[in-house]
Order: structure tokens, then C-alpha cells, then sequence
């Protein structure tokens, strides 16, 4: 019964209109689908912090006084798609993908559906468990921007279970890169590139020299950086060229490492300034923090213990990108990632494998049960 209602679930959701900073749709439809739940609901103020139509969601579904609370969590938006995802369901295989097309948005329609799973369970059963604190967030596909916005004063959980994370059931994200991401504009000066090419300054040498002395690619074990995007051109060929744009990204799981990174970065403007005679403005974002957990901390050994208690092996890994859970470490909430069955996501080739999806609505369940058990 709890199978059949998750497919035709995600099935319903997949196919709501969904980009990030529009999750209007999908955000009415969740707190409706949340109040009939009997949880109490709150839609915060995110989106006129970030340009969206819709916030983050909070909810709340009443456990035991005595238990621990515990945070489950997912978000509603998906990478950038043409808006009919048309789900196709394989029965022989066990899957469900698109007609490729575009995305399927398991990612991340599954940990949606797998908390919803989760909830009714509870309720269906009489097993004690404690306060469920659930949080839907907006515009996690840039940058985890939703999930900075949280009222975080607002949550009691010290433990939070992401279920946001690519491969088959098993896996716990127990380490997280931090990520910040950089913008140069170097302005040179114009100057007719035939009658006086010697009196402009070409900005276009200046960021490729800039290019050069900045970090790229894999740094380290624990660091990877990446110059993303050029931008230059006048408007005419004739011109000596006054402005050009260099964008990138950098992320790290060591925190030194981290520091170091962005001190190569800021360095690189005034010797590139003083080699091109140009002016640099330079600009960077950290949008969110690392987090390692350790293999005792409560969030990753209920997850274990969850996982073994549905017939799973747990395995703990590291991620190479961030999620929501970097956000919620970083004020406090332990959590891991925890793997949901989805493959090949933000592309066409995307699939949801439907038994591992079935099992993690069993396994989100268990958690509750045994925390309440300690």
C-alpha cells in the first residue's frame, strides 16, 4: 500500500511546473498534503530575501514530549528544465526515467516523497517517537541559496537527516565541501586598436594572464577549483578591448585548505593589476560551510542502524558537492546526507530506482522508531 501511494505521489510531483525561485505550485501542494498530515505548517519569508515566489517550509508532526526531536529534510525546487517532465514507469526494471527530454527531478522529488512515506508511518503506527521537525527548502539547485534563510532559532532537533543524495540505498554523506564562488571585472582602456593601439589597455590579456595565476582544477584531496566562465568584447573589432569578466568556483572539505585558496584568489588582483596596468574589482561569496561527522555522532549511527534494520549494509561517504545539510552543520543540526536511489540526476538519462526509493520510506521511518528507543 505505502509503494503504491509513494509512486503515484512522486508521479503527481514530478510532473508540477518546478524551477528554482518559482516553487510556488509545489510548495502549495506540499502544505496542503502537510496539514492533512495533522502537521502544523509555516511558510517563511524566503523568497523576498532571494527573488522567488515561495519560502521555505517548516512543519511539525507531534511525537512523544519525552523523545528527541529529529529533523527531516529535502528540497522542493530542481535544475533548470522545459517544464512537461513526462515520467515513464519500467516496470520490468524497476525504474522510473523520461523520455529524455529533460530531467526527471528525483532530485529532489524522491526525498520528498520518502518524508511524506515516513510520516505516515508514524502515524499509522502506535511505536512512540519524538517531535518530527520538517524542513522543505526553496532554491537549493543555486547554491543552496533557499536553505541559508532558514529561521534556524526556530528548530529544537539536534540531529537532521538530508535525504538528498545520488546511488542506491546505503550511502550517508558524512563529510561536505565547503563552497565559495568568485567574480573578477577587470577594466582595462579603449583606444582605436589601428591609430593608437599603445595608448588603450587590452583587458583581455590581463584575464588571461589572471587565468593563468589563479587555481584550477583538482588542488588537492580535499580541493577543487574551477574558472567557470570568460566574458570580453567591445563593440567593434577596431577596438582595444577595456573590460572583461572572469567567474569561477572553489570548494574544500579542509577548512586551512579553504583559507589558503581564497588568499591566492585576492592575491592575484594586484599582481595582475601591476603587470596589466589594470583595475580589478574583485568579489567573492562563501555559500556555505563544510561538515565532517564523526562515525559515533547520533545522526549518522541511527542512520546506520536504520539502514541494517531494513536488510541495508550502511556505508559512510563523502560528498563532492554541498546540500542543505552544510547549512544546517553549520548552525548547529549534525546531519548526513543519505542516499535515496536516484542516478544520472540534471541530466536526461536521470532514473529513480523504485525499490531502493520503497526502502528509504521504510528506513526514514526506523530512524524515528529507534531514536525514540535510546
Amino acid at each position: 500500500m505505502e509503494n503504491k501511494q509513494m509512486l503515484e505521489e512522486f508521479l503527481e510531483l514530478v510532473q508540477i511546473p518546478v524551477q528554482s525561485r518559482s516553487e510556488r505550485q509545489i510548495a502549495d501542494v506540499l502544505k496542503a498534503k502537510l496539514e492533512a498530515l495533522g502537521l502544523e505548517v509555516v511558510e517563511e519569508d524566503t523568497g523576498a530575501k532571494i527573488g522567488g515566489n515561495a519560502g521555505n517550509i517548516r512543519a511539525i508532526l507531534r511525537g512523544t514530549a519525552d523523545c528527541e526531536p529529529l529533523l527531516f529534510s529535502a528540497h522542493m525546487d530542481r535544475v533548470a528544465n522545459n517544464g512537461a517532465i513526462k515520467p515513464i514507469v519500467d516496470e520490468e526494471k524497476g525504474i522510473v526515467h523520461t523520455d529524455g527530454s529533460t530531467i526527471l527531478a528525483s532530485d529532489d522529488v524522491a526525498g520528498i516523497c520518502i518524508i511524506l512515506d515516513a510520516l505516515r508511518r508514524l502515524k499509522a503506527s502506535d511505536r512512540p517517537h519524538g517531535d518530527i521537525e520538517v524542513a522543505f527548502s526553496v532554491c537549493e539547485e543555486f547554491g543552496i541559496l533557499g536553505g541559508r534563510y532558514f529561521e534556524f532559532d526556530k528548530f529544537r532537533s539536534k540531529n537532521g537527516f538530508v535525504f538528498d543524495a545520488e546511488g542506491h540505498i546505503g550511502g550517508i554523506a558524512v563529510e561536505a565541501p565547503a563552497k565559495c564562488s568568485y567574480c573578477y571585472k577587470i577594466h582595462g582602456k579603449a583606444s582605436h586598436a589601428g591609430e593608437a593601439p599603445e595608448k588603450g589597455i587590452n583587458a583581455i590579456r590581463a584575464a588571461a594572464g589572471l587565468i593563468l595565476a589563479i587555481p584550477d582544477n583538482r588542488q588537492s584531496a580535499n580541493s577543487t577549483a574551477n574558472i567557470a566562465s570568460v566574458h570580453a568584447g567591445g563593440p567593434a573589432l577596431n577596438i582595444v578591448c577595456d573590460y572583461a569578466e572572469v567567474n569561477g568556483e572553489m570548494r574544500s572539505t579542509d577548512s586551512a585548505e579553504f583559507d589558503a585558496l581564497l588568499q591566492k584568489y585576492a592575491d592575484a588582483v594586484l599582481k595582475i593589476e601591476e603587470e596589466y596596468k589594470v583595475k580589478i574589482d574583485y568579489s567573492y561569496d562563501v555559500l556555505y560551510k563544510a561538515f565532517k561527522l564523526s562515525e559515533d555522532c547520533p545522526a549518522v549511527s541511527l542512520t546506520a542502524a536504520a539502514l541494517k534494520k531494513v536488510g541495508v549494509e550502511p556505508k559512510l561517504e563523502k560528498s563532492g558537492g554541498g546540500m542543505d545539510a552544510n547549512h544546517f552543520n553549520a548552525n548547529g543540526i549534525a546531519t548526513v546526507g543519505i542516499t535515496v536511489g536516484y542516478f544520472n540526476c540534471h541530466t536526461g538519462e536521470e532514473y529513480l530506482d523504485l525499490q531502493d526509493f520503497y526502502k528509504c520510506g521504510e528506513m526514514a521511518a526506523e530512524i524515528a522508531w529507534l531514536a525514540a528507543e535510546k
